[in-house]
């Protein structure tokens, strides 16, 4: 059987480190990437079975991000939850993702998101 993974991309250390805990409490295995430029590397290596991805990086644009996994091939399919606090920039990418999910998000809410998109029981 073949691991679940994911990755989670979210600048907030506190925040990355809850949502890569709570994934791999479901039987994920979780990468974090803190700033959004690891992000092609890791999926030259593994492509995941979802993606969290917050807008606000300090070092990058997560709507740019967005923009980027979905024009990719090989990248385009993959399930992407959008997390913010910004609920007009939540708006300009609703239909680009599976979920946008406005912030403070619940661990109990990761968990279900991701075992749903990535299609646990």
């Amino acid at each position: 059987m073949t691991t679940l993974f994911a990755l989670v991309i979210e600048d907030d250390p506190m925040l990355g480190k809850v949502y890569v805990t709570a994934l791999k409490s479901i039987g994920f295995e979780a990468a974090l990437d803190p700033d959004g430029d690891l992000y092609p590397k890791i999926l030259e290596t593994r492509i995941p079975n979802i993606i969290f991805l917050d807008l606000h990086l300090p070092y990058a644009s997560g709507v740019e991000i967005l923009k980027t996994l979905r024009a990719t091939p090989g990248w385009s399919e993959i399930p992407i939850v959008v997390m913010t606090a910004d609920i007009i920039t939540a708006k300009q990418v609703e239909g680009q993702a599976q979920e946008v999910l406005i912030k403070p998000v619940s661990v109990m809410r990761i968990q279900r998101i991701a075992a749903q998109l990535a299609g646990v029981n």
